[in-house]
């Protein structure tokens, strides 16, 4: 185990200056992505603890790699972020106090004079012997705006480019930038203090790792404050590594690794277009490739999984997944799919349906509606997660085995009958007071985008969306109302499903405590004083009750009789949605 790893504490004089302090920012990496709040956050832990004459300040660890070109360099497992900023600040030195801490006397070891901050960044001052390396991609700029350029001719760059990730380079210019206000503010003489404080007194534990394979298991079990990596960039660091297996020569190994990089790249764009973050849906891919409950971190499942495979090949079968998900999920114009975005347990459905579609499953559209009708029934019935659970990763197994939608659906059934759902789905929809359920907006919305053949746009339910009591909360406010409603009445429907439908914010305010016909008025664009705002209600079934008054059918009114007639409306368009038998809750 000694010769796996080897941490050493050093300061960061000796982190830049011992004659083995090269370093090299992987491919696999992400470029340098710190902003104004991490550098703020470095330079106030720096400076307070200078301030306050802390003797040693430990500034975290950083992960090295042996280089698997056999160079000089080692590659920067963790620790980037804190390594470029590190050299920024040198750089800023450099350029804006060239004499600082010269020596008049006899020097002082511990010092910090220009040609030591400047062997930080050069090898002996050799311009072409960096002691940093950043991403490949980006070194140019690096090296430019940076390391050969002069700091102190550098433009604050526009927000939108800081907090672009596309072009880092704003980044290193906005760090240089911060650290030169900051720099200027306090001045060359106690800069000078400073950098003596921070060369001398500032540690870093450095671990030096055998191989790549070792140095990110060490930083799983580190994990510490400075941490880069995420477990996306893990996964990415293992595949890329693994392709030196399936490489007979440097040319053909340098092909792959371009390809790998650009399919990476490629899936991120995907990313930053959905709903999802990378790590999340390698959590659902995970659980897709699976097919069970994960036992180990997402990093040794996925690599247990892909151990001993082609990397190009499990980057695009990844890259499917995502793109699957793209198309036909987050961005797909279906109904059904519609009303997943409402549900919760997001992380099993998704690799449910993301799973059937990337195995080309036959009968995709009848287990969407299978699945969506097992998943509303338990969250209406009120159970939780941990009885859809193993249900939901047999389910997968199941579409990878290629069974039958009618297998699905009997083995779905028995375990519904099993867990007593429906009758308590019936119970759930019967009571006086469905309000404040979580459900009930989700259930309104599937039947709204059932009233039509076509394909509506999808109605997000945020703020904007409300529940409207059609038979207000204050009726008693109004003669009104008080001509044909009683409290015994109010009581039994108020809030139950029979007097409930959809609204947008403005409408739902307009029409909240008013007379029917009000109300009515407000459904239909004319707003509360007659007022036409040509904006007649979107909801289908909000317009049903203004087409019901409009037709007189419950002489403009809405009586017992109205109410009742909406309840059994409700739980008929239920019944059409989740084939669930309503009639022993329906009222004649």
């Amino acid at each position: 185990m000694e010769n796996m790893f080897n941490p050493r504490s050093l300061n960061v004089k000796q982190i830049f200056g011992d004659a083995d302090a090269f370093y090299k920012i992987p491919r696999y990496q992400r470029p340098y992505r710190w902003v104004n709040e991490q550098v703020d956050k470095l330079w106030d832990d720096l400076y307070e603890s200078y301030k306050e004459e802390i003797e040693n300040y430990f500034l975290g660890s950083i992960i090295l790699a042996s280089n698997s070109n056999k160079t000089s360099y080692r590659d920067v497992v963790d620790g980037q972020q804190r390594l470029t900023t590190l050299t920024i600040l040198m750089c800023i030195i450099r350029d804006l106090f060239p004499n600082i801490n010269k020596s008049n006397g006899s020097p002082d070891p511990n010092n910090i004079d220009i040609h030591t901050i400047r062997n930080a960044i050069f090898y002996n001052g050799n311009i072409d012997r960096l002691k940093l390396f950043t991403h490949s991609q980006h070194q140019n700029d690096f090296e430019q705006l940076i390391i050969k350029g002069n700091t102190l001719e550098l433009n604050k760059p526009f927000k939108y480019q800081i907090y672009s990730d596309e072009e880092p380079k704003y980044k290193f210019i906005n760090t240089a930038i911060l650290f030169r206000e900051k720099l200027e503010e306090i001045g060359e003489q106690e800069a000078g203090k400073f950098v003596n404080y921070v060369f001398n007194n500032v540690f870093i534990i450095r671990i030096d790792c055998s191989s790549t394979e070792f140095a990110i298991r060490m930083f799983q079990v580190l994990n510490d404050r400075g941490m880069d990596l995420t477990n996306a960039d893990l996964i990415k660091s293992f595949l890329f590594e693994s392709i030196k297996k399936y490489s007979h020569n440097d040319e053909v190994k340098k092909q792959k690794e371009d390809t790998f990089i650009a399919e990476w790249q490629s899936i991120e764009y995907l990313i930053n277009e959905i709903d999802v973050g990378l790590n999340d849906m390698l959590v659902v891919y995970e659980y897709y490739l699976l097919a069970a409950n994960p036992k180990k971190s997402l990093y040794d499942e996925l690599e247990n999984v892909f151990n001993g495979q082609d990397p190009l090949k499990v980057i695009s079968q990844f890259k499917k997944f995502v793109e699957n998900y793209k198309t036909n999920l987050f961005e797909g114009k279906d109904k059904v799919i519609y009303t997943y975005w409402y549900l919760r347990w997001a992380m099993y459905w998704k690799a449910i349906l993301g799973g059937s579609l990337q195995e080309n499953y036959p009968d995709f559209n009848e287990l969407s509606k299978t699945l969506r009708r097992f998943y509303y029934l338990y969250w209406i019935a009120g159970r939780t997660l941990t009885k859809v659970k193993q249900t939901s990763f047999n389910l997968i197994k199941w579409i990878k085995e290629n069974k039958e939608i009618s297998f699905i659906k009997d083995v779905l059934d028995k375990k519904l009958d099993e867990d007593k759902i429906i009758q308590d789905v019936l119970e759930s929809l019967s009571s006086k007071n469905v309000y404040n359920t979580p459900w009930l907006k989700p259930v309104l919305l599937m039947i709204e985008y059932n009233q039509t053949d076509t394909i509506i746009p999808f109605v997000e339910m945020d703020r904007n969306l409300h529940i409207e009591h059609i038979l207000p909360i204050e009726w008693e406010k109004y003669d009104d109302w008080k001509s044909y409603i009683n409290k015994e009445i109010a009581d039994k429907w108020i809030n139950s499903i029979g007097n409930l439908t959809l609204l947008s914010g403005k409408k739902n305010i307009e029409a909240s405590n008013n007379p029917f016909e009000d109300k009515i008025n407000i459904y239909d664009g004319k707003g509360k004083y007659g007022i036409d705002d040509k904006k007649v209600t979107s909801f289908s079934i909000t317009q049903k009750i203004r087409n019901d008054y409009n037709t007189n059918k419950f002489n403009k009114q809405w009586n017992e009789k109205a109410i009742i007639n909406r309840w059994n409306w409700f739980l008929d368009e239920f019944e059409k949605l989740l084939a669930v038998n309503v009639s022993s809750i329906k009222i004649k």
